[in-house]
């Protein structure tokens, strides 16, 4: 089936492009960090994607920091008190939409990113091994007929980084589409990494 994928393309004053994985990709800086663009993608995932199993793909991001894990639950908790109240992204009005629910595959892919981006020092949706958003929640195990994912870095804490999302519209867009039913966070800090701490949020609908 035909990938038909939507890039919500944004800046602030103070934008900056970065370099991820040899492709610039526009982000956002904010006053505690940076978001990367807000992306969705529509269509079904083939088997050909997958190239490994799902339980061998996951195996380093199946025990998680305590304190990591607090935080990814905090996320989606905030995530559904928005979709729950309605919201205004860039301007137009989105009305209450149902709450997301937790799905490990997606926080497996969450996680991988957030992961790769903290150890290898990089922002981008591209993966340092050159993968998509797409291909990574495949890998997990999801089949998707709809996929987003929002990516930060920098903000320290659950709120902020959600406070943030809301405040861009691409992002904000994401978190309360009604097309998608299912959310994993996937969080990681590294000392001494240009941002520090490290957020990802893989949506989808099977």
């Amino acid at each position: 089936m035909r990938k038909h994928m939507y890039r919500s393309v944004f800046f602030l004053a103070g934008a900056a492009l970065l370099a991820g994985c040899g492709a610039e990709e526009r982000v956002e800086v904010t006053s505690e960090g940076v978001l990367g663009e807000g992306l969705q993608v529509e269509a079904g995932s083939t088997s050909e994607e997958r190239g490994v199993t799902a339980l061998a793909y996951c195996d380093d991001v199946s025990t998680w920091t305590a304190g990591w894990v607090d935080f990814e639950n905090q996320v989606l908790t905030l995530v559904n008190q928005r979709r729950a109240a309605g919201a205004t992204c860039g301007g137009v009005y989105k009305p209450p939409v149902p709450a997301l629910g937790l799905d490990t595959r997606l926080r497996c892919a969450a996680r991988k990113h957030s992961k790769d981006m903290g150890l290898n020092n990089f922002f981008s949706h591209t993966g340092l091994n050159g993968s998509t958003p797409w291909q990574r929640i495949t890998s997990a195990g999801y089949t998707y007929s709809y996929a987003g994912e929002n990516i930060a870095a920098g903000n320290s804490t659950p709120s902020a980084v959600v406070t943030s999302w809301m405040n861009s519209t691409g992002h904000c867009n994401n978190i309360m589409s009604p097309n998608f039913k299912h959310l994993g966070v996937g969080y990681y800090y590294r000392a001494g990494s240009t941002y520090g701490h490290y957020w990802t949020q893989d949506f989808g609908a099977p």
